[in-house]
């Protein structure tokens, strides 16, 4: 007889019970540890709960492996740990393995498979799930026959157990009584329980609600509130709206100039909106070019996170930051002061090269999304490059572009951070050209570039059209300075350190990187600035600077 059968079975399920315990202990600490965003941490606590089974843990790094927080971006090992939750019945796993199969990420894409998990997510109490079998539904994917009652079930399912969108749903369908007796009262209800967790559609169709007087009295200045913090969360419809407001002075006085800025934004988001492209030719009527260059300039400086938080503020939400509180960021704990791009050059050992402006007076730096503890190794004041160590990261090294060099009129893709906190979270791809080898009064260690660049930005590469290194974003001019000048608006003038100071800059700092002259292959095919992009994504980092 084996003697653990001797063990006292009370013993052997207080054992159990306390492995249980510290299994639950640690994936709440993970789950701690990402909400904080320290991603890495997140990582160490979860790779022993995953090897032992834990279901819940394998989701929430599946996630990680989505995202690339803390891990290589990943999507076939995401789909590995969803595949092993769903074995294990994990509702929130079944749902991501659902959405990887609807989309046709890391597996063959198949509507009616993704709709069979969606329903059985849902019925394992899964609000997610229950939210994407009732679009499922209402939509008709996987072949179903569209039927908007049954459809209102199921979102309703989900937004009991408060899950925003669908939230928003339920009150979609009360207002527009498909599939459910038609109740404008019923419909603000669901409207404002999502609106206050910040759902963007709600806030919007509040809004909406309250300036058009639908189911409520209409009242100009609540439906501003509502408008506002939906336009700061990127929703279009809400720009337009507050564009209105400001054009027509509805609750506020009449303001060309900021009806112009939100009707800019409008667009830049929606560019072929026939109805924003009109309102911002109406207001150009009343303003005169100054006013339309400090207006433009506004709405490349937005948002202001003051402005943001105090928008957000405004509505009531339950621990959204107070105005007051808004503009110290540095006094919140964990959150960065400021924040720019950097690439990964070096082999074998790799480094993050950024701008020096960037890290310049930090307290301490680190590497995201792999929220990694960088410092500084090297700097060059004088051409603005930095040199950053970072423990652990396993980012592939770009390779720097040498032979026949670039020439003006030659296409070029850079990769950012622009707006970090605003934008997606991933590093943004934008085109442009070559302008001119020299920068302002002929400086020979710069080049002049199309590409559109924002707060952010700085530190990024700029990658030719093989994905080589041909240099690294480091300024944009001054528009508002230089039209008061000149008398006119200057578009899309911005520069980056050409490669010969980069390369000088490596060798002084004793780093070993890869050279590449791909462009001189008869035999290389140029690639598409989607494929440089996916290239460049996985080596530009963002550098967030910390002074608390």
């Amino acid at each position: 007889m084996h003697r653990w059968l001797h063990f006292p079975i009370a013993s052997l399920i207080c054992l159990a019970s306390l492995h249980v315990h510290a299994q639950n202990g640690d994936i709440a600490g993970a789950r701690d540890a990402y909400k904080k965003r320290e991603y890495a941490n997140a990582v160490k606590l979860l790779q022993p709960l995953v090897e032992g089974g834990n279901a819940d843990a394998m989701v929430l790094l599946g996630r990680m492996h989505l995202a690339g927080q803390g891990v290589v971006k990943d999507e076939s090992a995401a789909v590995d740990l969803f595949k092993k939750g769903a074995d294990a019945n994990n509702a929130e796993a079944i749902f991501y393995l659902a959405r990887q199969i609807h989309s046709g990420n890391g597996l063959p894409k198949d509507e009616k498979q993704a709709v069979a998990l969606y329903l059985k997510s849902g019925q394992l109490g899964n609000a997610d799930g229950q939210l994407w079998y009732a679009l499922s539904i209402y939509r008709g994917y996987g072949g179903m026959t569209p039927n908007k009652a049954a459809s209102f079930e199921w979102f309703l399912r989900a937004a009991e157990q408060g899950q925003s969108s669908a939230q928003n749903w339920v009150g979609v369908l009360h207002d527009s009584g498909d599939g459910v007796e038609k109740n404008a009262f019923e419909a603000i209800k669901w409207y404002r329980k999502a609106a206050l967790q910040l759902e963007p559609n709600a806030q919007r169709n509040l809004g909406v609600r309250y300036a058009m007087g639908q189911g409520v009295a209409r009242d100009d200045a609540e439906a501003l509130k509502w408008l506002l913090s939906a336009a700061y969360l990127r929703d279009a419809v809400a720009l337009e709206w507050v564009g209105s407001f400001y054009e027509h002075g509805r609750s506020v006085v009449p303001d060309p100039l900021a009806a112009y800025m939100w009707y800019s934004l409008l667009l830049a988001r929606e560019p072929a909106s026939t109805s924003g492209k009109t309102a911002l030719a109406r207001v150009a009527e009343k303003l005169t070019p100054a006013q339309i260059t400090e207006a433009q300039t506004k709405a490349k400086q937005w948002p202001v996170s003051a402005d943001l938080l105090r928008a957000i503020a405004a509505t009531g939400i339950q621990n959204a930051p107070s105005p007051g509180t808004a503009t110290p960021t540095a006094a919140r704990p964990n959150v960065p002061s400021k924040s720019g791009t950097g690439f990964v050059m070096g082999s074998p050992q790799r480094y993050v090269v950024t701008n020096f402006h960037v890290i310049k007076s930090c307290k301490s730096l680190r590497a995201m999304p792999m929220d990694l503890v960088a410092t500084l190794r090297a700097k060059d004041e004088r051409n603005d490059l930095a040199l950053l160590d970072v423990p652990g990261l396993n980012a592939p090294p770009l390779k720097l572009r040498t032979g026949r060099s670039i020439r003006p009129g030659d296409d070029l893709v850079t990769l950012g951070f622009p707006l970090a906190g605003l934008l997606a979270s991933g590093a943004s791809v934008s085109t442009g050209t070559l302008t001119n080898l020299g920068g302002i009064d002929n400086d020979t260690t710069r080049f002049q570039i199309s590409v559109p660049t924002q707060p952010g930005n700085s530190g990024g590469p700029v990658l030719d059209t093989y994905g080589q290194v041909v240099g690294v974003v480091v300024a944009q001019i001054n528009a508002v300075n230089l039209s008061q000048t000149i008398g006119s608006i200057p578009q899309n003038v911005n520069f980056a350190i050409n490669t010969a100071s980069l390369s000088s800059f490596l060798d002084a700092s004793g780093v070993d990187h890869d050279l590449s002259q791909t462009q001189q292959d008869a035999k290389a095919k140029k690639l598409d600035a989607a494929d440089i992009g996916a290239l460049g994504r996985k080596s530009t980092v963002k550098v967030e600077c910390l002074n608390n």
